[in-house]
C-alpha cells in the first residue's frame, strides 16, 4: 500500500490540541546540539515574534528592561482579571492548565532558543531569545511567581530553570517558529494573515521579522506584493503549511478589513472562517463591518455562557450580512432606514435564527425533565427563598412570551 503523503507542516504539528497543551508539549523544530538547562533570566521571548503573548505595551516593556519576566507576568495576570477581554482572559486560563501540566508532570519537551545576535538590543545578562516554546517559558514563569514546584520523575526541581536546545539562527529556523504559531488552532484571523506573508518575507530571505504595516493597499493583500525587494510566490508559503490557494486568500484577505474591524477580529479572537461572510461580502464598507462583527461578538459571548457550539454561527452571520446588505441597499434607494412589514417567506433572519435556536433548547431541557424532577423543582421554587428571584424571571419571561406572539398575531393579520 502506498504511503500518504504528508506535507512538512503536517509532520512537524500532526496533532494539535484546542488547548495548545499538546502542541506546546510535543512540538520540535529539530534540535541542534546537547539539552542544556538554563536560568529564566537568561532568556526572552523574541521581540520580533509574529505573535506575542504579552499585550503590547507589557512585551515592550520587557523586551527595553523595563520589567522583568515576573514583573510583566504580575501585570498581565492583574490586567487580565480585571479586563473584559475574552481572548486575554482565554490566553491566561490555557497558561495556567499549561503550567499545571508542567508541574505534574515535567517539562516534556524543552523550548528552543538562539544566541542573541549582536545587534540586538536586549537587557543585560540576556543571552538567549526563543525560538519556539513561549508559552512552557511563561508557564515556569508563572510557577515561579507563584512558588510552586516541578516534579520531574522522582525529583522536584524549581521552576527557575528550564530545559532548552540551543539553534542557530537562521532563515529555516525563523520560518519554523512563523509555521507553527500558524498552525495553532487558537490563532486569530488577523494574526494568521499577517503571519502569512511574515513568513513569504522570511522565505524570501527579506528580513527577521513580518514587514506588513497598517495601511498596506487591499489589491496587494491577495495578488500582489508590498513594495521592495522580490518575494517567493504565494505557491511556495502555499506548498509549506499544506493549504490551498483558495484559503490563503480568504486568509489574507482579512487585511482589506478596516482597522477598526481588524481590531475588534484581533481583540475578540475571532477566526478566519467565522468572519468569511463579512470579509468577503463587507469589502469597502468599514460601517457594516463593525455592525457584523459586533453582533457576532454578543452572539458567540452568548453561546459561550451557554455552553454550546460556535459552528452554527457561520450561517447566522451569512444571514446578518445579507440583511445589512438589503438594509444599506434600501436605504441608499430611499435615503432612510426601510420599513418592510414583513420578510418572504424564505428569509432567514439571523436574530430570528438565533431565537430560534434558544427557544428549541429551553423547550429540549424542560421536556426532558421526569415528572419526579418537575415535582421536586416546583416545590423548591414555591418553599426555598433562595428561589423567588428564579419565580420572578419566570414570570417576566412569561410576559414577554405573551408580548411576542400577541405581536406575531398582530403581522400576520397585517400580512394576509
Amino acid at each position: 500500500m502506498a504511503k500518504k503523503k504528508t506535507s512538512l507542516s503536517q509532520t512537524l504539528f500532526g496533532q494539535i490540541d484546542p488547548y495548545g497543551i499538546a502542541a506546546e508539549e510535543t512540538a520540535s523544530p529539530i534540535p541542534e546540539g546537547p539539552q542544556r538547562t538554563l536560568p529564566l533570566e537568561e532568556i526572552r521571548p523574541d521581540p520580533s515574534q509574529p505573535r506575542q503573548l504579552l499585550p503590547s505595551g507589557l512585551s515592550e516593556a520587557l523586551a527595553a528592561g523595563q520589567l522583568t519576566p515576573t514583573e510583566a507576568l504580575r501585570a498581565w495576570l492583574k490586567q487580565a482579571e480585571v479586563s473584559e477581554n475574552i481572548a486575554a482572559q482565554r490566553s491566561i486560563r490555557e497558561l495556567r492548565r499549561l503550567a499545571a501540566s508542567i508541574a505534574q508532570h515535567g517539562l516534556i519537551n524543552p523550548i528552543t532558543v538562539r544566541q542573541a545576535r549582536v545587534e540586538e538590543t536586549l537587557p543585560p545578562g540576556v543571552t538567549y531569545v526563543i525560538v519556539t516554546g513561549e508559552r512552557r517559558y511563561w508557564s515556569h514563569v508563572l510557577l515561579s511567581l507563584e512558588s510552586r514546584t516541578i516534579q520531574e520523575g522522582v525529583e522536584v526541581v524549581e521552576p527557575g530553570q528550564i530545559k532548552a536546545f540551543v539553534v542557530q539562527a537562521g532563515i529555516s529556523v525563523r520560518a519554523h517558529q512563523l509555521i507553527e504559531n500558524l498552525m495553532r488552532e487558537d490563532i486569530n484571523a488577523v494574526e494568521k494573515a499577517r503571519g502569512l506573508w511574515a513568513l513569504r518575507y522570511e522565505l524570501s530571505g527579506v528580513n527577521h521579522g513580518s514587514p506588513l504595516n497598517e495601511n498596506i493597499e487591499s489589491t496587494q493583500v491577495n495578488h500582489g506584493s508590498p513594495p521592495g525587494p522580490a518575494l517567493v510566490p504565494w505557491g511556495q508559503v502555499e506548498e509549506a503549511l499544506d493549504i490551498s490557494k483558495r484559503y490563503r486568500i480568504f486568509v489574507t484577505g482579512v487585511l482589506e478589513l478596516g482597522t477598526e474591524a481588524q481590531n475588534l477580529v484581533a481583540e475578540h479572537g475571532l477566526s478566519e472562517r467565522m468572519i468569511r461572510p463579512i470579509t468577503q461580502k463587507l469589502k469597502g464598507r468599514p460601517d457594516l463591518q463593525i455592525k457584523a462583527l459586533q453582533q457576532l461578538i454578543r452572539w458567540r459571548e452568548a453561546q459561550e455562557e451557554d455552553g454550546e457550539a460556535s459552528q452554527p454561527l457561520v450561517a447566522s452571520t451569512e444571514a446578518l450580512v445579507a440583511e445589512l446588505l438589503h438594509q444599506a441597499g434600501a436605504q441608499d434607494k430611499t435615503g432612510s432606514t426601510p420599513m418592510r412589514k414583513s420578510p418572504p417567506a424564505a428569509h432567514r433572519s439571523p436574530g430570528a435564527e438565533q431565537f430560534r435556536s434558544k427557544v428549541q433548547s429551553a423547550l429540549r431541557f424542560l421536556t426532558k425533565l421526569e415528572e419526579p424532577d418537575l415535582i421536586d423543582l416546583t416545590q423548591n421554587l414555591a418553599t426555598t427563598t433562595h428561589y423567588a428571584e428564579v419565580v420572578e424571571d419566570l414570570r417576566d419571561l412569561r410576559e414577554r412570551i405573551d408580548a411576542i406572539l400577541d405581536a406575531v398575531t398582530i403581522y400576520s393579520n397585517q400580512s394576509k
